[in-house]
């Protein structure tokens, strides 16, 4: 228990603490999934086969695998407008599947609606609740006002002044109001500035909600931050165990894991790649939970290991900070799947009942 107090106490100073309308979906889509039996067949190969169709031979001509790479994302666009449309229906046929069609990505069109069923979020049960908190003052409303400035900048939808600004600070001050234990942590505006990048404030809010109480936030973002100096320890044992080279060049640089990871759980990634991978990255949070997290920190890590093992702290730092938003921007679907194929032992990271999965 030293080592999670002494963790809690070296990382307290980072706290301070629809609605998109989906079209009706055309009869097309039925012939469409007839192409995509997995999402009604429990088969694991009809599973796999929906994250590889194959696009021909290896001679085909370039023009041609273009198009057929065209026709599959029409094609996972209409699968995703039937099972929007169906959504219970098809979750209690077969959640395995959807799973899978949600780590090949969710087409941008329907993350909106997409994230509050994966989350269980409901608008209407905080519409009230919400206004009435829009009604009162926060005691953090000053800390907040300073911070806001410093989530997405470079996003037009959040420059100075503009509503992007102002849904942040409403959706942030409504939090610290329902939960007043927890307050107000610097990292939570950055996950709120994703969700109102894909939805409105009430949306960005009922999700939120669901995000701290059922995906363990809430537990991290704790004043004493406890359970965020627990998964430091859970992510250097993980290190420990399958990059043992790596862990002992952390050490012997006095590298601690808290120096590079602490943003990636608190922040879900937001901070450090880019907004179209952190999109990626909550996709698969949403039905996988915080062990998702882990799995693409130690993907990071995997494909990092060569570059870290030649650098001193100073360079690791730099690394952390700036190089990895580069290094990754274009290999999303190559991160996502290295994460999916990570293996975690929950008996090694001494806590067994760790992860909750959707």
């Amino acid at each position: 228990m030293t080592l999670f107090v002494e963790l809690s106490e070296l990382l307290r100073s980072i706290c301070v603490c629809f609605h998109e309308t989906i079209n009706e979906i055309s009869s097309e889509s039925h012939h469409v999934l007839s192409s995509y039996p997995v999402l009604f067949r429990s088969n694991e190969e009809d599973t796999r086969s929906l994250t590889s169709r194959k696009s021909g031979s290896s001679g085909s001509p370039k023009g041609h695998e273009q198009s057929l790479a065209e026709d599959d994302e029409e094609d996972l666009w209409k699968v995703w407008g039937d099972v929007i449309s169906k959504w219970e229906v098809k979750v209690k046929e077969n959640p395995t599947s959807i799973k899978t069609l949600v780590k090949r990505g969710i087409p941008q069109h329907f993350r909106t609606i997409a994230w509050q069923l994966l989350s269980n979020a409901s608008v209407s049960s905080i519409h009230e609740v919400y206004a009435d908190y829009m009604r009162q003052s926060s005691v953090y409303e000053k800390v907040i006002q300073r911070d806001i400035s410093r989530t997405y900048p470079e996003e037009e939808f959040f420059k100075d002044g503009g509503r992007g600004q102002a849904s942040l600070f409403n959706v942030i001050k409504a939090y610290s109001i329902h939960d007043q234990e927890v307050g107000y942590c610097q990292g939570s505006a950055f996950i709120v500035g994703l969700l109102l990048m894909q939805m409105p404030e009430e949306e960005a809010f009922a999700v939120l909600v669901r995000l701290m109480e059922n995906y363990r936030l809430r537990e991290l973002y704790k004043p004493a931050m406890t359970d965020l100096g627990l998964c430091m320890f859970q992510l250097e044992c993980l290190v420990q165990e399958q990059m043992p080279d790596l862990h002992s060049h952390f050490n012997n640089m006095g590298f601690d894991t808290s120096m590079y990871a602490s943003s990636w759980f608190l922040t879900l990634f937001t901070t450090s790649l880019p907004v179209r991978i952190a999109n990626r990255i909550m996709d698969c949070f949403l039905i996988e939970g915080l062990e998702f997290i882990f799995r693409v920190a130690m993907s990071i890590l995997q494909q990092a290991r060569f570059e870290l093992l030649r650098l001193d702290m100073e360079g690791m730092l730099k690394y952390f900070q700036r190089d990895i938003r580069e290094r990754f921007e274009n290999d999303a679907d190559l991160l996502i799947a290295v994460a999916n194929k990570v293996h975690l032992n929950a008996r090694r990271m001494r806590k067994p009942d760790l992860f909750s999965l959707y």
